[in-house]
């Protein structure tokens, strides 16, 4: 597994697992977050992340809001790379 995998892996635990009592209270039970993507610039000192919100049971536009896992993103990252900028791309998939 390359350092970009277990980077990733390292997010999704701590959104999924670790904070996923606050993901399916905003989004609905059975909501997962997935990282799909992530690109760095270290020239600049930014990295860019793309995720995926697959919703659960709840389907409506009440919950299409990305304010919580662009926290919890920049809570994740924050401990991987302190000294980096990051910007959020996010999507949605049911």
């Amino acid at each position: 597994m390359d350092r970009k995998r277990r980077v990733i892996r390292l997010i999704e635990t701590y959104i999924n697992d670790f904070r996923g009592s606050a993901v399916e209270e905003m989004y609905g039970k059975g909501t997962k977050i997935k990282i799909h993507e992530i690109t760095y610039s270290y020239t600049t000192k930014s990295i860019l992340i793309e995720a995926i919100i697959i919703l659960g049971e709840l389907i409506n536009d009440e919950v299409m809001d990305r304010a919580l896992v662009d926290i919890l993103i920049q809570d994740s990252i924050f401990y991987i790379y302190p000294d980096f900028n990051v910007k959020t791309y996010v999507r949605w998939d049911v």
